[in-house]
């Protein structure tokens, strides 16, 4: 069955597999808090390359959420300060729409180092040697899946549960307006090839901590409203994040009718947060984030802002303002 996507050419999947096949080691590095479809893809390709008999290393900044902890290989990613003893120069960045916001690997990369990029986000720079960076695929782990499908390599139970992982993180359980008829029929390989769509959604969505639980319910009483009712935020204190990061709490702002633009404000150290952002149909929420030095898709991404949480607040109104007129 040939799945792949019209958008996805031969000669790009051709020089992703030759930069496969000659690379003996090789780093594999995603965007700073990598996501499902970061550490899914990440793992997936490192096994594929192990396959190959490869040596790949996984080297993200910071450690990814225990919530994928069940994936094969997820104990062997190395965290950056980890690894500075040497550098590589055969890197493969997944996810990851600019270099820069790989964080501190980057001082892990050789300056004469050969990058293949990988990616699905729409404002990718196409930073690499050589680039595979289609908006047409739902999400990175999608796009391992057609080049592990073009090279003939075996996708066993553990490389489908990973991909899985990352397609139903980044389609929001296949909700998003990214998903594809494509998307759900890759998806549907994957089970086919053992990945256990049970288990995976379990541990995605039915696995947070007894606090990020309680959380949820703070987020929801702070929960107000702007721009007459288009825009909702939500707001996390530095003392609430310690209980936990309930992420999912961003998109009860999206549960009240009108509202186009919800923000999640996680305050992780005092007068630092970390902005979730969702929206509808009218706001392109990665081009809102982008203005802050974020990223992400038109209906899902983040930032970093520093203030009050009020002066937070005021700075992503005025943006959201912008955006809405």
């Amino acid at each position: 069955m040939n799945l792949r996507p019209p958008e996805l050419s031969t000669s790009e999947l051709d020089g992703a597999a030759t930069f496969l096949r000659d690379s003996d080691e090789v780093m594999l590095t995603s965007h700073v808090n990598s996501d499902g479809d970061g550490v899914g893809s990440c793992l997936a390709l490192a096994g594929l390359l192990r396959s190959l008999g490869k040596t790949p290393s996984i080297v993200l900044q910071d450690v990814p959420a225990d919530t994928y902890s069940f994936l094969e290989g997820f104990d062997a990613i190395i965290q950056a300060e980890e690894s500075a003893t040497r550098t590589f120069d055969r890197v493969i960045v997944l996810d990851c729409p600019e270099r820069e916001r790989i964080g501190k690997a980057e001082h892990l990369i050789a300056a004469d180092a050969v990058l293949l990029n990988l990616d699905h986000h729409l404002a990718n720079q196409r930073f690499g040697d050589s680039n595979i960076a289609s908006e047409a695929l739902c999400s990175t782990c999608e796009l391992v899946f057609h080049l592990a499908s073009h090279m003939g390599l075996e996708i066993d139970p553990a490389t489908a549960a990973q991909l899985y992982t990352g397609i139903i993180f980044d389609t929001g359980n296949f909700r998003y307006s990214l998903t594809t008829p494509v998307s759900m029929e890759v998806a549907a390989e994957l089970v086919r090839r053992g990945a256990r769509l049970d288990r995976i959604a379990d541990r995605l969505y039915n696995n947070a901590t007894f606090g990020s639980v309680k959380l949820v319910g703070r987020a929801i009483e702070s929960l107000e409203l702007h721009s007459d009712g288009l825009f909702a935020t939500l707001h996390l204190t530095h003392q609430d994040m310690q209980l936990g990061d309930p992420e999912a709490a961003v998109n009860y702002g999206l549960m009240v009718g009108g509202v186009e633009v919800s923000a999640l404000l996680k305050e992780e150290q005092p007068g630092k947060f970390r902005i979730s952002l969702r929206s509808r149909e009218r706001v392109d929420v990665s081009a809102l984030a982008h203005q802050f030095g974020g990223g992400g898709h038109a209906r899902a991404a983040g930032c970093r802002l520093e203030g009050t949480a009020d002066e937070v607040k005021q700075r992503l109104h005025e943006s959201v303002n912008e955006a809405l007129t």
